[in-house]
């Protein structure tokens, strides 16, 4: 087998796993947090809310004139992801479920002599996904080059993906004057991400005989880390401002573990006219685990008029520079000798976030809210880095109404997210006639991605 060839199919099948896999974990905006903040599609960086400014802008947490307000919301989403043209056919594939949107929780540590000093505490989701795809085609395609006609393809597979990374803080804010509040959020991180793809896709040809490519993919890790946000509020009659620092994380610990298992029989892998067998199997373990996160810097305002009032925020992220995930060293191939990587990399663009939100007042106990925010991915066009591949954009529309009954306060909400991206590049750099002529291989992939979300919430 030609060595660079064959090295080749191998790249292939090791990026392969990405353009299936990963969701939301390139976009910084997808979640929200709170009751009205959800319905302002978190557009809060710039006003003196409730105890989401845990997260928003702990410095207008000292600004709040009621601060023994506590805040509960139960938000629940329904997304789903589309994919098409998988294994060279015309196929949909869906993944949707209905499940809880990560949450905030927060409250008010309360001590007498505080005075003008504010201390609470929050927990919430910052990132999590449970994705679920699966998929099976039978077709007809001429992919073995000695068989003369086309073969009867299956082509099966199966992904699982599963990210959780809960956020634990501690929040300290400082009312300067009557209109002006520092705050600073630490937060302690702890992130879990595993993916598991199988593929099976079998031909049989003229003859009888079987031609296979069995493939396997996994990897998982976990990681703790600290990061901290500095917030600062400028509260006015008819105007507020708020701006905000995100520091990049900093690693505690991690740890993971990484396998790939490829097996091609009976396929003219290097392109000789030559039908060839092809293995390549590796698992690593105790591996040591990096996750980084962007420097961020965060704007936002308020305008106040009489029974209207106009939020706007923008959010900017830094790039991260390419980096391993996992420290995978690479292996040798068990049928040719070469070594071959299998590596789990992660690389971030800068990306600027910004979005539009209105609240009405009827009377003091009716409102209601509107908004609009993009969701850009911060994946780098480009890159051949093969930790997620969301690379589509996400538009969200949100609204929704709170009210009052007796001393409570009540909120209605539904909002709609949507993107996608057509003729996905594929992250390889197989030649397109070698992709033709393997089973399982798409050159191209459609996605679509839409989430509903309805909002219930209270406050007391």
């Amino acid at each position: 087998m030609n060595k660079n060839k064959g090295f080749l199919i191998g790249i292939f099948i090791l990026f392969s796993i990405s353009i299936k896999g990963s969701a939301q974990d390139t976009h910084y905006w997808t979640h929200q947090y709170g009751t009205r903040s959800t319905l302002l599609g978190g557009l809060v960086i710039g006003s003196v809310l409730d105890l989401s400014g845990t997260y928003y802008n702990p410095g207008g947490l000292s600004l709040i004139k009621d601060p023994e307000t506590i805040m509960a919301a139960k938000i629940f989403q329904y997304p789903s992801i589309t994919l098409k043209a998988f294994a060279g056919g015309d196929v949909d594939v869906n993944s949707s479920n209905l499940s809880p949107a990560p949450s905030l929780v927060a409250g008010m540590i309360r001590f007498k002599w505080l005075g003008k000093h504010w201390l609470g505490y929050s927990v919430l989701t910052r990132h999590e996904v449970k994705l679920g795809l699966s998929g099976s085609v039978i077709e007809s395609r001429d992919v073995i080059i000695d068989s003369p006609g086309e073969e009867d393809i299956a082509t099966d597979f199966r992904l699982n993906e599963d990210l959780s990374e809960p956020w634990w803080g501690i929040t300290w804010s400082y009312r300067v004057n009557d209109h002006f509040g520092i705050g600073i959020s630490q937060y302690a991180i702890f992130r879990s991400h595993s993916v598991n793809f199988q593929t099976l896709a079998e031909a049989l040809t003229a003859d009888g005989e079987i031609a296979m490519t069995i493939y396997k993919r996994d990897f998982r890790y976990s990681n703790y880390r600290m990061l901290w946000k500095l917030g600062l509020a400028f509260d006015f009659d008819r105007i507020t401002l708020g701006l905000t620092f995100a520091t990049p994380s900093v690693k505690l610990y991690g740890s993971g573990s990484s396998g790939v298992n490829v097996t091609v029989v009976r396929q003219d892998i290097d392109g000789d006219g030559i039908n060839d067998n092809y293995m390549a199997t590796d698992y690593q373990y105790e591996l040591d685990s990096n996750y980084r996160t962007p420097l961020s810097l965060g704007i936002g305002v308020t305008y106040k008029f009489e029974n209207f009032r106009l939020y706007g925020s923008a959010e900017w992220f830094c790039r991260v520079d390419k980096y391993e995930v996992l420290s995978v060293k690479d292996f040798i191939v068990q049928s040719t000798g070469e070594n071959l990587p299998n590596k789990v990399t992660h690389e971030l663009d800068s990306v600027l976030n910004f979005g539009l939100g209105m609240e009405y007042t009827f009377n003091p106990n009716l409102k209601t809210y509107s908004s609009f925010t993009t969701d850009f991915s911060a994946r780098k066009p480009g890159t051949e880095t093969n930790l997620s591949v969301t690379d589509w954009n996400i538009y969200h529309i949100m609204g929704g109404t709170t009210f009052k009954i007796l001393r409570y306060s009540l909120t209605l909400g539904l909002g709609y997210a949507f993107g996608g991206r057509q003729t996905v590049e594929r992250l390889d750099p197989i030649p397109e006639d070698l992709q033709e002529r393997l089973l399982g291989t798409a050159s191209r992939y459609d996605f679509n991605y839409s989430s509903f979300k309805f909002i219930l919430g209270f406050a007391f």
